[in-house]
């Protein structure tokens, strides 16, 4: 009967023996392992998009991860990329103790300056700036995500640690639709363009300086929509720009200009259009929406009688705005 009780037992035995291997450390046992999830939830949908964010982008598909003491001096990077990143389960080559790690995701040197720190610098030295010529970005930017992360490792136990990351980028395509039916607009009949003050970011996420950033389309073209009794057709300019991390505080403009006009038919504060489309419902700052919504659509109707572009009216993601000539500038 004991010996049976002891074959019993013996799976318990190797089960408790396998925890206990991972838990405490000895000589003829290799140590525990600890790994990295990274998760980018910080958006409208409040879901973790990040690998389909990153494996889907043309280029960098990486984050670089920095990696510092506990009282923020620089100890090493690695970066991570390919099947690693596909899987999302970063293995830190880390001894037992407390760390500060810093993740920047999407950096590339098309679109961004960005610091390489040496051993013992300082966190707080860590900076990144979006690459223009002459204060203007006319390109589309690859997405750019950051995150920070107090970490202990411990003496035994294997662990998996997620690390949130929040976005830096973001899209707002514009549609101009002339109200008159078989009007010929043309491309390049308007000036676009977005100006901000955020064209570089801290390791905090904040602004280091706050000169003008001019944003213009990276994209700008025609299409029509085919009036609903199938007669002549509406033209539309459609155009794409990008910009940096929006803030609420932030001065910021958005000008639409018709060719042959000096001033802007359209010139109004770009975050105040933006936060008007968020929800009542949304329990959030408007700083927060503007740091969890990524993609605008902004629909400007115009009349040109007479040659001249007049504001009509202005919907922006789905929100209508009513308006002539708007001038919301802060």
């Amino acid at each position: 009967m004991k010996r049976n009780n002891i074959f019993r037992m013996m799976p318990l035995l190797a089960l408790m023996l396998g925890a206990a291997s991972c838990e405490y450390i000895h000589e003829d046992l290799e140590p525990c392992d600890h790994y990295l999830r990274f998760s980018y939830t910080y958006n409208m949908k409040s879901a973790d998009a990040f690998v389909p964010e990153m494996t889907n982008q043309e280029e960098a598909k990486q984050v670089d991860l920095f990696i510092y003491d506990a009282e923020g001096n620089f100890l090493s990077s690695q970066t991570v990329s390919g099947a690693e990143l596909e899987a999302n389960r970063v293995k830190l080559d880390l001894t037992p103790g407390d760390y500060k790690l810093l993740a920047w995701a999407g950096l590339n040197k098309e679109d961004y300056t960005w610091t390489s720190p040496a051993t013992g610098d300082p966190m707080a030295n860590w900076q990144m700036a979006v690459n223009r010529t002459d204060g203007e970005v006319d390109r589309e930017l690859l997405g750019l995500f950051q995150g920070t992360l107090d970490l202990t490792i411990p003496a035994g136990g294997e662990t998996v640690t997620e690390f949130p990351l929040v976005k830096n980028t973001n899209k707002i395509r514009l549609v101009l639709i002339d109200t008159n039916s078989g009007t010929g607009l043309e491309a390049s009949d308007f000036t676009l363009s977005a100006t901000t003050r955020v064209g570089d970011l801290d390791y905090k996420n904040q602004p280091l300086t706050d000169s003008t950033l001019v944003w213009t389309p990276y994209f700008q073209g025609v299409d029509t929509v085919a009036s609903a009794n199938g007669g002549v057709a509406y033209r539309a300019v459609c155009a794409e720009l990008n910009t940096l991390r929006l803030l609420e505080d932030s001065p910021t403009a958005l000008r639409l200009t018709h060719e042959g006009e000096v001033a802007p038919f359209l010139n109004a504060s770009l975050t105040d259009l933006l936060a008007l489309t968020k929800m009542e419902s949304h329990d959030m700052s408007v700083q927060e929406y503007l740091d969890r919504q990524d993609e605008y659509v902004i629909t400007v109707y115009l009349d040109m009688t007479g040659g001249k572009a007049h504001c009509l009216e202005i919907l922006v993601n789905d929100w209508t705005i009513r308006l002539d000539d708007v001038n919301l500038i802060r």
